[in-house]
């Protein structure tokens, strides 16, 4: 808001000018504002006049700001794209865009046409129960909660509505999900079997350089042989997996700023990484001739030799594997924790 002084040629205040906000175009992001002019009252003092002039305006803003949540129809799916196409400019990653829209996709039939200023409490209350009815755990309601308040505290910093009304909803509470390391015994029986088969020589060495390394999966699917220092026996882990509108790729940087790191690793495993390069050199010169190995991914697609084995294969290898063999199912953060609590016991 702001109050300016109208003169005439004499210098004397005849009038008082009011200029408030109104609203944001949703689409170029340019603001509006409304003017309102007060007249200057001869007979009071000037003070007096300041005074009435600034509870005027104060009137003033107030109606216009009830005059516009009265008036806006926009709906949450309409803003909700507005906000994140604007947030993916500036603080947000590609890949956290694409995870918003995909919840805000999920969403959609159930809050998506509801206008902003009528998306109070009470109805995030409602959706959040009903995708819990529908099956949807706990964790991933709270991440909807998460995206739906971060759209609305967007909406409340452009003055779109009063306030934030996710701050007052009722998502379910945060469960402690404790991720157990593999003991011993289920370490041990897992690569017994995979060890106990010739067809998996890749998934040999890629889950015994996850065990040894306790590194995060993504980084391991990233390596490149330049990663590989056989000279000083360690990996250089600097690259990680991104998601995009293309699908997943490998890009400079790890998941944390201090992720990129040198890990040192004994000589057997360096013994193993040895072995799996030379196989790995005579596969790629019988394929295509190349002698080039620097950039050839170390753990490479089954479809596409030479190329980075995705994550999500991975992953899907992993739990196939484990059924036929009788092996209880686990995520493959689990073995970074079991590196890590395994390192803890060598202490």
């Amino acid at each position: 808001m702001n109050i300016q002084e109208r003169r005439n040629k004499d210098g004397k205040i005849t009038s008082y000018r009011i200029r408030v906000f109104d609203h944001r175009d949703t689409e170029t992001g340019k603001q509006f504002f409304r003017n309102l002019s007060i007249k200057y009252d001869n007979s009071k003092s000037e003070s007096w006049n300041r005074k009435n002039a600034e509870k005027q305006a104060a009137i003033f803003e107030k109606g216009i700001e009830e005059q516009t949540l009265t008036d806006s129809r926009i709906t949450f799916a309409e803003y909700a794209e507005y906000a994140i196409s604007i947030k993916e400019k500036s603080d947000i990653t590609e890949g956290t865009a694409i995870a918003y829209r995909q919840v805000l996709k999920s969403i959609e039939k159930h809050i998506g046409h509801i206008q902003l200023k009528n998306l109070v409490p009470n109805v995030l209350n409602k959706l959040y129960s009903e995708l819990l009815e529908c099956g949807k755990s706990k964790k991933h309601v709270r991440y909807i909660h998460s995206v739906i308040r971060i759209i609305l505290a967007f909406a409340t910093k452009e003055g779109i509505i009063p306030k934030n009304y996710a701050a007052y909803a009722a998502p379910p509470k945060k469960e402690k999900v404790e991720i157990k390391a593999l003991t011993e015994e289920e370490l041990q029986n897992f690569f017994k079997a995979l060890y106990s088969e010739g067809t998996n020589y890749t998934y040999q060495v890629f889950f015994s350089l996850m065990i040894a390394t306790g590194c995060r999966i993504g980084e391991i699917c990233s390596l490149s042989w330049e990663d590989v220092d056989f000279c000083n026996k360690r990996i250089h882990i600097c690259k990680h997996y991104v998601q995009t509108k293309e699908g997943y790729v490998i890009k400079k940087g790890c998941k944390t700023s201090s992720g990129v790191r040198w890990i040192y690793l004994d000589a057997s495993i360096m013994k193993m990484l040895s072995d799996y390069y030379n196989d790995y050199k005579k596969k790629l010169i019988n394929n295509s001739g190349e002698w080039n190995m620097d950039e050839k991914a170390v753990f490479t697609s089954p479809v596409y030799f030479g190329e980075h084995l995705k994550v999500d294969a991975a992953r899907s290898w992993l739990t196939y594997f484990n059924e036929p063999h009788g092996l209880p199912h686990f995520h493959p953060h689990q073995l970074r924790h079991t590196a890590i609590s395994l390192q803890l016991k060598a202490l």
